[in-house]
């Protein structure tokens, strides 16, 4: 009984505290004008149950695809099959499900490396080039182009974010579930929530393409950070365990603190240095000699936070700037050291044009920002800066 009190007492104290939090008018007023200078279709941000700011920015709301923001999407999917024990545990070799995997270090790969991006997996960071190659859909078969590929990397030596690892887990879900993997997710997560508008991204065979599948409209979208917060109840029904929600929310691997099970994480901070490893990697790798020479006065500079180190890299090349570094320095070596803090302060899902689900817990802050293809600029419209207004917003 007295530890019941206990709790009765902290959690009262969490809520006042909660409550006493005010919203910065000035970050708000920040973020609702970047929202209109970077052509978002949607901004929606809610503190408990109050609606902060909800725009359309004059257009009707309507599905949109969230691309890989989508991502953490396929991680509920698999807690649900962790939870519905149809999966033993995150630790599963692939090649229990999929018999052909059981031979020479493929064997070695598990569901855990699948969406911790330590696969190994050979993947092309760019879904254009093998997975969604433009003007059209050409896959067939995403899961089986996924399940053919080979390893370019020993199973869990290294972080390499990969769509293709993804895209099996939507043949995970069908393997485990015996649904395709839409008709899971419908009946798991959109019927008790409520979501009847939507549409998949799918291949030729009409596989959702896990690792860029939902087309779902933005009030739609932000449910899932309440679903979240909520601790895996919606309307007081349980649709995903606590203890997954925590797992995926935990750092997933060892080599990037930013990542977790699908989940980016934001730590306090982050700064920027091209120190000497760095300048080193660029010299090994044979990077032009005018682009180090162009580069060359922010060699040692450390940044506070990597906008200011954006703002450097702007002035010294232009609004695109990240097309030249693009260019200029190989895949395999990084633009920057960085270096993190150690405290996370919001959990959130990122897609390409700036689509994304931001959860703050301590603030008990959800907010969503989408942005369509049509007449999308990369370099100017992913407000990039959109996670980290969102964690300053609330005092």
């Amino acid at each position: 009984m007295r530890l019941l009190i206990l709790n009765l007492i902290l959690f009262s104290c969490a809520h006042t505290t909660l409550s006493s939090q005010t919203i910065n008018d000035t970050i708000l007023n920040k973020i609702k004008e970047k929202a209109r200078e970077t052509h978002s279709d949607a901004v929606i941000i809610i503190k408990g149950e109050t609606m902060v700011y909800e725009d359309y920015f004059g257009k009707e709301e309507k599905p949109i695809y969230i691309a890989s923001a989508g991502k953490s999407l396929v991680s509920l999917a698999i807690g649900k099959l962790i939870d519905n024990k149809q999966l033993d545990s995150l630790d599963q070799p692939i090649y229990t499900l999929f018999p052909e995997w059981k031979q020479g270090q493929k064997r070695e790969v598990t569901i855990r490396m699948l969406l911790n991006h330590t696969s190994g997996l050979q993947n092309n960071p760019n879904p254009m080039i093998e997975l969604e190659p433009a003007p059209d859909f050409q896959i067939n078969n995403v899961i089986k182009l996924a399940l053919t590929a080979e390893l370019s990397s020993i199973p869990g030596d290294k972080f390499n974010y990969n769509n293709k690892a993804v895209a099996l887990l939507g043949g995970i879900v069908e393997k485990a579930s015996g649904k395709r993997f839409d008709h899971f997710f419908i009946e798991e997560f959109y019927k008790p929530m409520d979501i009847a508008n939507y549409n998949w991204i799918q291949d030729k065979e009409g596989n959702p393409t896990t690792h860029g599948a939902f087309v779902i409209k933005p009030s739609d979208f932000i449910k899932f950070g309440q679903l979240i917060l909520n601790e895996g109840l919606y309307n007081g029904k349980r649709l995903i365990s606590e203890s997954w929600i925590e797992e995926s929310f935990k750092q997933g691997q060892e080599f990037d603190v930013r990542f977790g099970l699908l989940w980016w994480r934001l730590p306090e901070y982050e700064q920027r240095i091209i120190d000497e490893d760095i300048w080193d990697s660029w010299k090994k790798a044979n990077v032009n000699k005018d682009f180090l020479k162009q580069i060359k006065p922010l060699k040692h500079k450390l940044y506070n936070n990597k906008y200011d180190y954006f703002k450097d890299l702007k002035d010294l090349f232009g609004d695109r700037w990240n097309s030249v570094l693009n260019k200029q320095l190989p895949h395999s070596v990084m633009s920057s050291k960085r270096i993190y803090g150690k405290r996370i302060v919001a959990y959130y899902a990122d897609g390409y044009r700036g689509n994304y689900l931001v959860i703050i817990p301590e603030k008990n802050i959800v907010a969503i920002r989408c942005a369509d293809p049509d007449g999308f600029d990369a370099q100017t419209d992913s407000f990039t800066d959109f996670v980290s207004l969102i964690s300053e917003l609330s005092n």
